[in-house]
């Protein structure tokens, strides 16, 4: 089912954040090399000892370094092309911080360049009925993990405590350190708070039917499309 561990990244055809394209594959090895010097998740394992299922964190690095896109982010934009074309549904998206500044050097601009107005502009055109920022989640994080740290102080809970913000980061845990997992802050990530309180607090403020929301989550994370598949 997999190439051998020494040539090349394994990825599973259910993995939900990543995909490749066999024919594109030049067998290069550069997915091998970051997964394993900087990732630190290819190279600790044997197909022998996993059933034959390749261990993913859903970082994506491996996407970032292909040289010929045969590794690339599973595209879900059919789906929001869907949803804005329905009258029934009210699309919202919630854009992450560091869009606003990468996003220009897609369109040929300086790196680093301050690009918000024309991204929200550009949302509004493409048919979002609200553009909203998930720095109003990361400020719900920082607030509910705060809150969490001074009761695991107050009360002798376990310490010390590990952000959970990156979900990423929390499979990492899950999967090489079991026994660190009740470090963990149990807040959900800024986008996992963004959802559930556009549908609540948003929807309420602005008289919505939260039924009819579809919140879109615009991130440079493909780990987010793992996030946004868990129980």
């Amino acid at each position: 089912k997999h190439l051998p561990l020494n040539i090349r990244v394994p990825i599973e055809e259910d993995n939900p954040s990543i995909i490749r394209e066999e024919a594109l594959c030049i067998r290069c090895g550069r997915c091998k090399e970051v997964c394993e010097k900087q990732i630190a998740v290819h190279g600790t394992y044997r197909f022998l000892d996993t059933a034959n299922r390749a261990i993913c964190i859903h970082c994506g690095q491996c996407a970032n370094v292909c040289p010929v896109n045969s590794i690339q982010e599973r595209n879900h934009c059919s789906q929001v092309e869907e949803a804005i074309a329905d009258p029934e549904k009210i699309v919202i998206v919630s854009t992450s911080p560091s869009v606003r500044i990468a996003l220009g050097e897609a369109f040929g601009m300086a790196p680093g360049s301050f690009v918000e107005g024309k991204m929200v502009a550009l949302l509004r055109a493409l048919g979002f009925d609200y553009v909203l920022d998930t720095n109003f989640a990361a400020d719900l994080t920082i607030m509910e993990e705060a809150s969490e740290l001074i009761r695991r102080i107050t009360d002798h809970g376990v310490l010390p405590q590990f952000t959970s913000c990156c979900p990423a980061w929390v499979k990492y845990v899950e999967t090489y350190y079991p026994e660190l997992t009740n470090h963990l802050s149990t807040a959900k990530s800024p986008i996992g708070m963004q959802g559930p309180t556009i549908k609540t607090y948003f929807a309420k403020k602005e008289s919505l039917d939260p039924k009819r929301i579809i919140n879109v989550a615009l991130t440079p994370c493909t780990a987010k499309k793992f996030e946004i598949e868990r129980e």
